[in-house]
């Protein structure tokens, strides 16, 4: 199964068909994915012997109608196409710099249906030698949304709020590992690649280990899945992140 047909299986299941229902004009969300594709590979530039680098960060224009009917369905939509993002790559033997991100946005001059892409190559967040180094870029970033009790990772013993050691959760999915492409990227040998992920599931903040080599720890337990409370310790490899959440916005 290709990559354009794994991404419509996964639309196929959202929110029972609602997500479908809602693009009744001719923006189709396979268009759409076509069109990420056909950015990387005509952006994508050989920085070294065996490595392809393409962008990470992508902008979808549409038309401002369709993107206030887009309103409850563009962080899923969003998520679903950085993953398609990912496995393009992956099948294409790309490398990004930094987490994939996609975001809709509204424009003037864009009719109903019709839709155009930008893009930019912008690092992520890196954990090393005990603290969250910020990105450098020249390029704008656009807000993430608001969780519910701005849910962070803390880098520093018991979780002190020293400057630069934290990490506000910024998308509904984090992914966390070793690789460049990582939302926060731990500068850690015993750290996977794709080590784990943080996902905010109806304001609560789940952490999934995705088949690390060395598991993650909580509170000192290996664990699978399980839902986050404010204090709680999250260790994947020698690297331990404390995680908080208020109880208010």
């Amino acid at each position: 199964m290709g990559v354009l047909q794994r991404f419509e299986r996964r639309l196929e299941g959202m929110v029972e068909g609602a997500f479908a229902r809602a693009f009744k004009s001719e923006l189709q969300p396979v268009e759409v994915a076509s069109a990420v594709q056909r950015e990387m590979d005509d952006r994508a530039a050989i920085v070294a012997q065996g490595r392809t680098l393409v962008p990470n960060d992508f902008v979808v224009e549409v038309a401002q109608s369709d993107r206030e009917r887009l309103d409850v369905y563009a962080d899923s939509l969003g998520t679903e196409l950085a993953t398609l993002a990912r496995d393009y790559a992956r099948e294409q033997g790309y490398s990004f710099v930094g987490p994939v991100r996609m975001r809709f946005e509204g424009v003037p001059d864009l009719t109903t249906g019709t839709f155009r892409i930008r893009s930019g190559v912008i690092r992520g967040h890196t954990v090393e030698a005990g603290e969250v180094r910020q990105p450098v870029s020249d390029l704008p970033r656009a807000p993430g949304p608001q969780f519910y009790g701005t849910p962070r990772l803390v880098v520093g013993p018991g979780g002190a709020m020293e400057a630069g050691s934290t990490y506000e959760l910024q998308t509904p999915v984090t992914l966390l590992g070793r690789g460049t492409d990582c939302d926060l990227r731990l500068v850690d040998a015993g750290v996977s690649r794709h080590h784990a992920e943080l996902r905010v599931e109806d304001g609560h903040v789940v952490l999934v280990d995705l088949g690390s080599t060395n598991g993650t720890y909580v509170n000192g337990q290996p664990v699978r899945r399980v839902g986050l409370t404010d204090g709680t310790h999250v260790t994947l490899g020698r690297t331990t992140l404390v995680f908080r959440q208020d109880d208010r916005y």
